[in-house]
């Protein structure tokens, strides 16, 4: 063998021995020189999952992707509550840092109604704070739409009977009735603002046993 043939073949050695450390390099501890955010992705067409959990890099769960019949609990204080308040519920749900629910987008159903949500939660009590609602009969013969703003519940340690918090405001229109209404503490209604199916206006004021003491269209006598 020549010394032309060493030369070629200590070349190809040499080679092969650098594209093997090259590639082998991040998993020895060395520094890949592709960006960590580049190495991590991966892209596809369709991902087809019953629920897909999106976590923090210490584990924890921010949000939710789940259908019907895999939704997760109602996690508040790392507590798990299974039961919901809702059946059949698939969506989004999002949880604060520390694990605890905080809201969610969601397809449910509230008895014999369908609904659709996107809710905001209180943090330091569970509460339903802010949400935009829409809900139809099964029959189809009445329905609404509207935003709600609630109260927070008093603040309770422990463990948790409800996050249904008093409702304040709710602006809706419901079956062809649009209207505001403004309730008390006590989720008494006090203030109406409406324009009803037929397209008749009001605007009332009630006392807190729901007597209407004021009437814009109709004087109270």
């Amino acid at each position: 063998m020549d010394s032309k043939t060493h030369l070629s073949n200590y070349a190809a050695l040499a080679f092969s021995l650098g594209a093997l450390a090259i590639a082998a390099w991040p998993y020895l501890g060395g520094k890949s020189s592709q960006p960590r955010e580049a190495a991590d992705l991966a892209t596809f067409k369709t991902i087809s999952a019953e629920r897909i959990n999106i976590v923090d890099p210490d584990g924890t769960l921010r949000i939710a992707i789940a259908n019907r019949a895999f939704p997760p609990d109602v996690i508040y204080r790392g507590e798990a509550y299974p039961k919901r308040s809702i059946d059949d519920l698939a969506g989004l749900v999002f949880y604060e840092s520390d694990g605890d629910e905080t809201g969610g987008i969601v397809m449910a159903r509230l008895r014999d109604d369908n609904q659709r949500a996107f809710i905001f939660d209180y943090t330091h009590q569970l509460t339903d704070g802010i949400g935009i609602i829409m809900r139809e009969s099964e029959d189809g013969e009445s329905w609404k739409s509207g935003f709600f703003v609630s109260d927070r519940r008093p603040f309770e340690p422990g463990t948790i009977a409800s996050s249904q918090g008093v409702e304040r405001i709710w602006l809706s229109n419901e079956t062809r009735d649009a209207a505001l209404v403004i309730s008390d503490p006590e989720g008494r209604q006090r203030i109406r603002i409406g324009v009803d199916a037929s397209g008749e206006p009001s605007i009332q004021v009630f006392d807190e046993n729901g007597t209407a003491v004021f009437d814009a269209i109709n004087p109270v006598q």
